[in-house]
């Protein structure tokens, strides 16, 4: 009886593995060949990947980098634009997404521009974004989506961003302070 047990668990298990394997003999007597087949499956998930500043390909990474600009008393309200510069240096972004179709991109800043305690708003049309050796436009900051072209249904465009502040208003002397959040949505 325990000779039967083992004997259909075998049969089981080689059941099993000749769905993925196939073999031929050929007795002939002359020239002859044996075929035999081998399927391959690659299965690769679906994933959207958005990257502004420090960060690794594919890899999640909590670090916010930040861009300061510190104008000097003669920049006050001189209308000379200020170049912003980042905590973690340059500001690489990166959007990859294969759902198949083309992606939304936003960058939504904090409130209606930078605020400090006690102090004016500094709007969001004074931080001037550009994008340098790459594919991936950066969106007006809280004005509303870019559409990121996939090719072959997948989106894979990269860029460094740089910042300018406009300086084209005189403002009250203090820190102001404001946050942007990038989103990457596929269909």
């Amino acid at each position: 009886m325990k000779f039967a047990k083992q004997l259909i668990a075998l049969a089981a298990v080689a059941a099993a593995f000749s769905a993925f394997a196939e073999s031929d003999i050929n007795t002939a007597a002359g020239p002859s060949s044996a075929i035999a087949k081998l399927d391959f499956r690659v299965t690769v998930p679906r994933v959207v990947f958005l990257q502004v500043g420090t960060g690794t390909l594919m890899t999640d990474i909590t670090t916010v980098d930040r861009v300061d600009f510190t104008l000097l008393p003669t920049d006050v309200g001189s209308g000379v634009p200020k170049a912003g510069i980042s905590t973690g240096g340059v500001i690489n972004a990166r959007v990859l997404a294969n759902g198949g179709g083309n992606v939304s991109f936003t960058a939504a800043g904090s409130g209606t521009g930078l605020t400090g305690a006690g102090l004016p708003i500094i709007p969001w049309s004074q931080i001037v974004p550009t994008a340098t050796g790459g594919t991936l436009i950066h969106p007006a900051i809280s004005g509303g989506a870019s559409t990121l072209t996939a090719v072959a249904g997948v989106v894979n465009q990269s860029t460094v961003y740089s910042f300018d502040y406009s300086n084209t208003a005189s403002v009250q002397a203090g820190t102001y302070n404001g946050q942007v959040i990038y989103t990457a949505t596929q269909p």
